[in-house]
């Protein structure tokens, strides 16, 4: 899931939660690649080229200014509003050179200056917000970003649209169809540009869309290869109506290999499982296939025939290891199971058992109602790990939020293939968790409760520190290694993505968009505004947030 009713959910426990009404949801070519467990092998950008910093997606930034001794001296250097019309803004940044490029919820690409954060140019395309009848066709809309190649930025819109816009100036270049509103799709992913080629997914399974992933022409847009990761309707194991299997976030490509890796969402009818039998392949999975043919390679399913639609939507992120003195390629993915899953990158086995990081406890769903631990809004939905080669670990951010089901066979909130009703408890706890794991061992290196949900993802650094955000709008700068909390800063706007750093003339920046929406009990959504705030050593002084007790570490190294 991640349609209307993962907004709505999490929009919801917003207001439960009583925090302010601003909760969101919630570079060149290839040829580059992280290949080793010391941050001096990493490659080094000062500036953040591609959604998850390096081609492995590892979210960590080679600068060190900013570090463990220090980071309690960081206050805002500039901060740019995005318009009051937004919400649900869960924009990765990506920034070239110094300009930095950032999204809307509705699909606007705004340069800015990142030294100053002067708007430079803003892209406004047109985007047909009613014509997809997905999310219930509520125009309910995310962005989470652009690709960059070769002088180009690459945006999808709402209404299934990829375009091609110039770096530069802003100025539209092409623009094509990826999908067909009209059949319950729509887009809510950045997609991935690499050696020539733009890899885009689509979202949609609550309305029984066909999951699939393509490759598309940089230059024209013309269509390369599509890989369907379900069978169509009426075949195979997929009924009438039904579908999934679609890809709400960014594929990682191993530059090494020619693979690309993306993972699937829930199987529909979602919380109803006697109309299609067996696993439900390839939903809920991690797949690898061949970046110029679309070839699958190998498929690793995460939840078989899932019921309490459990996503492998956070993206793949690719690092080394060594285990018993053997080198291997691995990767590691946090599914909406509340399941970590490390795996070898090569083969898509298990390296070691997958670890949890929030509450689980889950059974079939029944027309009486029944508790499921995490629920659909829980475990680790689209927010990214972060890995670090200086603590050879991958730092989960998750949700302790348990739902109740209820099987009834009908649509809900305008999704055609939900199949019934969930109901957040009021005595049950709306937290978050926020876990270090070490992929050499598979092991909890340490872990903090969070008072709300963890959603937007986190972000390590070569100064020892890794940061993350939450939906109270606190920034946390944590000690990579213990767990420590160093320094917090209220922006005062909920978290849906994490930050990212790049460097300018020396000085190096952590910058974080931030906003949210307000939600009534009536589920009307109400746009609060977004913002793009940009954090230096020496800024101005930020209002810290209420200090975490000693007891929120639950592990220690």
């Amino acid at each position: 899931m991640s349609g209307k009713q993962a907004r709505i959910a999490l929009l919801f426990l917003a207001c439960a939660l009583g925090t302010v009404a601003l909760v969101a949801c919630g570079g060149g070519g290839g040829g580059d690649s992280t290949s080793a467990s010391d941050s001096e092998s990493f490659p080094h950008y000062a500036d953040w080229p591609y959604f998850g910093r390096d081609r492995d997606n590892t979210r960590f930034a080679t600068e060190d200014e900013i570090d463990t001794s220090n980071v309690g001296e960081l206050g805002e250097a500039w901060s740019t509003g995005l318009g009051p019309d937004q919400f649900l803004n869960e924009a990765f940044p990506t920034v070239i050179g110094k300009t930095v490029y950032v999204t809307t919820s509705t699909d606007e690409v705004i340069a800015l200056d990142g030294v100053t954060g002067k708007t430079l140019w803003t892209y406004t395309p047109e985007v047909d917000f009613s014509q997809s009848t997905g999310v219930g066709g509520y125009g309910i809309s995310v962005n989470r970003g652009i690709a960059h190649e070769g002088g180009k930025l690459f945006l999808l819109t709402f209404d299934d649209k990829l375009q091609a816009i110039s770096a530069k100036t802003g100025e539209k270049l092409w623009s094509t169809y990826v999908a067909d509103p009209k059949t319950g799709a729509y887009q809510s992913m950045a997609p991935t540009a690499y050696d020539g080629k733009v890899y885009v997914g689509v979202s949609g399974s609550e309305d029984g869309v066909r999951g699939f992933l393509s490759a598309y022409d940089q230059k024209t847009g013309k269509k390369i290869w599509q890989f369907y990761t379900v069978p169509k309707q009426g075949e195979g194991w997929v009924p009438k109506g039904g579908g999934g299997g679609t890809i709400y976030m960014p594929p990682t490509v191993d530059t090494r290999t020619g693979t690309i890796y993306a993972g699937t969402g829930n199987p529909a009818p979602v919380i109803v499982g006697d109309k299609r039998p067996g696993r439900n392949l390839y939903t809920d999975s991690i797949l690898a296939l061949d970046a110029d043919t679309g070839k699958l390679k190998w498929f690793h399913q995460e939840q078989a025939h899932d019921l309490w639609d459990y996503d492998a939507e956070s993206p793949v992120v690719l690092f080394d290891v060594e285990i018993n003195g053997e080198k291997k390629r691995a990767l590691a993915e946090a599914g909406k199971n509340g399941l970590l899953f490390l795996l070898d990158a090569e083969t898509g086995k298990d390296l070691f058992p997958p670890v949890p990081f929030v509450k689980r406890a889950h059974t079939p769903p029944t027309t009486k109602g029944t508790l499921e631990c995490p629920g659909p809004v829980g475990g680790s939905q689209y927010s990214p790990l972060a890995y670090s080669p200086e603590t050879e670990a991958v730092y989960v951010s998750g949700i302790n939020l348990c739902m109740v089901l209820k099987v009834t066979y009908e649509t809900n909130n305008g999704e055609k293939q939900f199949g019934g009703d969930r109901v957040v408890p009021t005595d049950q706890p709306k937290t978050g968790t926020f876990t270090a794991v070490t992929v050499n061992d598979g092991k909890v290196l340490w872990k903090r409760k969070m008072p709300t949900p963890m959603d937007g993802g986190a972000t390590a650094s070569a100064g020892g520190l890794v940061f993350t955000g939450d939906q109270q709008g606190i920034l946390y700068a944590f000690d990579a290694a213990t767990g420590k909390d160093l320094w917090q800063g209220n922006l005062k706007l909920a978290f849906g993505a994490a930050p990212v750093i790049y460097e300018v003339d020396g000085t190096e920046y952590v910058l974080a968009t931030i906003g949210g929406a307000a939600l009534t009990a009536s589920e009307e959504l109400g746009p609060v505004g977004a913002r793009v705030v940009a954090l230096k050593l020496g800024g101005k002084r930020l209002e810290t947030g209420p200090a975490l007790p000693e007891s929120s570490l639950l592990q220690s190294p």
